[in-house]
């Protein structure tokens, strides 16, 4: 009989523990279902730039053809690419198309009667007319090279060759191109924006370059010249940008990318771009988190965007909290669990 009773006992305490722990762990473990793992960012203030990329390419501003003065033959050619040349010196010779023709007319007339005097018999008339003939020759083809000479053609400029056009021996019209001399002193970077970009482009503006032939060196331009006028047709603006302390070469066609800057905001209020959502009636909203861990739906208005960060015009304020990682599934009004330090906090 006591055996039976105290089974009994140990039964009824054995019931009343498990319920107390039912009771005590199901709040728990219903609070920890209710809250959200969630990262955050706290709301900073920095400098913001809005930039358009746009690609250019190195011209020179100084830039000479030299031209055959006549028609006629390239008689020397003292100069070829990749060659320095200075003003004044002489760099080509030209054999006119009149002299040249005169000159071989003469010396074709001369071989001829050398010929016929040395198979006439120097008995005959005929030996003495042609001997006569031939110094009479003689005398015009050297009166026709002493007369009529070559034509020089002079260095203009200073500068490099970078193009040559014709060789030695060439037959040349007058005006025809026969080399290119570029002043490497006078290269620049030569791009153009879209009209609405004119109040961007302020002379003497530094803007970072990237050359496609160095692309691993840091380049700074400065806008040298913006030019006074909108093409009508593509309604366009070029300017031209100098290159600053850069040892290494420098070609003609070679090709930029650069940022111009247009809408700078010094005191920015900003948050990453990740962080904002679009609401089906394409309001920008993030979720704010306040004191007590709860997640607010927040409506923003946003501003210009730099990398991966956008500006907020209204709707929040410096030091606000909001999430940036683990709000996809989250409602207003829910409670969010904290994961970590905020982001955004300067040390």
């Amino acid at each position: 009989m006591k055996t039976k009773r105290f089974h009994i006992l140990l039964l009824l305490i054995l019931l009343v523990s498990f319920s107390c722990k039912r009771e005590s762990g199901k709040p728990e473990q219903s609070n920890l279902q209710k809250k959200t793992l969630v990262e955050i960012y706290q709301v900073t203030s920095s400098g913001m730039i809005t930039s358009i990329d746009i690609t250019g390419t190195i011209q020179a501003n100084i830039v000479t053809d030299v031209k055959s003065p006549a028609d006629g033959i390239i008689e020397r050619l003292m100069a070829r690419e990749n060659q320095y040349v200075q003003k004044d010196k002489l760099i080509a010779e030209i054999n006119p198309t009149d002299r040249v023709s005169l000159i071989s007319s003469g010396i074709e007339r001369v071989e001829e009667l050398t010929q016929k005097v040395k198979t006439a018999d120097q008995l005959s008339d005929d030996y003495q007319t042609y001997l006569s003939e031939l110094e009479n020759a003689k005398s015009e083809l050297a009166y026709a090279q002493n007369m009529y000479k070559t034509i020089p053609v002079v260095c203009p400029m200073n500068g490099m060759i970078t193009k040559r056009w014709l060789d030695k021996g060439s037959q040349v019209s007058a005006k025809e191109i026969i080399i290119t001399i570029t002043d490497m002193t006078s290269l620049v970077i030569k791009a153009e924006v879209n009209e609405k970009y004119f109040e961007a482009l302020k002379q003497g503006m530094k803007i970072p370059v990237v050359l496609n032939a160095y692309p691993n060196d840091s380049i700074t331009g400065v806008i040298s010249l913006v030019y006074p006028q909108v093409d009508p047709v593509s309604r366009t603006v070029q300017f031209d940008m100098r290159i600053l302390n850069f040892s290494k070469p420098l070609l003609p066609g070679m090709m930029a990318s650069i940022q111009i800057p247009i809408s700078v905001i010094d005191d920015a209020l900003s948050v990453p771009e990740y962080a904002v959502l679009t609401s089906p009636d394409n309001s920008n909203f993030v979720f704010m988190v306040d004191a007590d861990s709860i997640a607010h739906r927040q409506i923003i208005q946003t501003g210009i965007t730099s990398g991966n960060t956008i500006q907020i015009i209204s709707g929040l304020k410096r030091d606000d909290k909001i999430v940036v990682s683990g709000h996809e599934m989250l409602k207003d009004g829910a409670m969010v669990l904290i994961a970590g330090k905020a982001k955004g906090v300067k040390e």
